[in-house]
């Protein structure tokens, strides 16, 4: 496990260009197996804890219209490609005899207008779901690490948290009495 992912956490750590990365307890550069005895996890990183649990959770709010969307979009597309493919092999046969006409040629730039519709309303469904998932994947991620640190001192993020907003509610009622 590397420690600098335990003391990113915590509230102790020091950087420096110099000695890089040093416990401000012990001014030594970490050398702890697993975990630290001495951790004390930061309030910051309690804040970023929570705004992270809360950005999981704005972005899974999403996930029936992004869903929604990338289904529509993708069966509207396709619907177009795939009912104007016939016309447009039949347009494009004939673009290749002597006897095309200006009339022939309006039906077949229309038909490739519709085509270049279906693969736009393609783009517009795999676009959005593609950037929903990239940032939900990119904050689980980022949870899954925070979570395996924690794990190393028997805490759960739920934990964490809810200690949090106890401890927010208390000092709130203290502040109101």
């Amino acid at each position: 496990m590397i420690q600098s992912k335990h003391c990113d956490l915590c509230e102790f750590p020091k950087r420096n260009l110099k000695n890089g990365l040093t416990c401000g307890l012990t001014d030594k550069k970490p050398d702890f197996r697993g975990f630290c005895s001495d951790i004390k996890f930061s309030d910051s990183f309690k804040e970023q804890l929570t705004e992270l649990l809360n950005q999981i959770g704005q972005i899974k709010k999403r996930k029936t219209s992004v869903y929604f969307n990338f289904g529509l979009f993708v069966v509207i597309g396709l619907l177009i490609i795939f009912g104007s493919y016939p016309h447009l092999t039949e347009y494009l046969k004939k673009a290749f005899e002597p006897e095309f006409s200006y009339s022939d040629w309006k039906y077949f730039s229309l038909i490739l207008l519709l085509e270049f519709v279906g693969i736009l309303l393609l783009y517009m469904g795999f676009y959005p779901f593609n950037k929903y998932k990239k940032e939900l994947n990119k904050l689980e991620s980022d949870k899954k690490e925070i979570e395996l640190v924690l794990k190393n001192y028997g805490i759960e993020i739920e934990t964490l948290t809810n200690l949090e907003k106890i401890k927010k509610r208390h000092h709130n009622k203290a502040v109101y009495n």
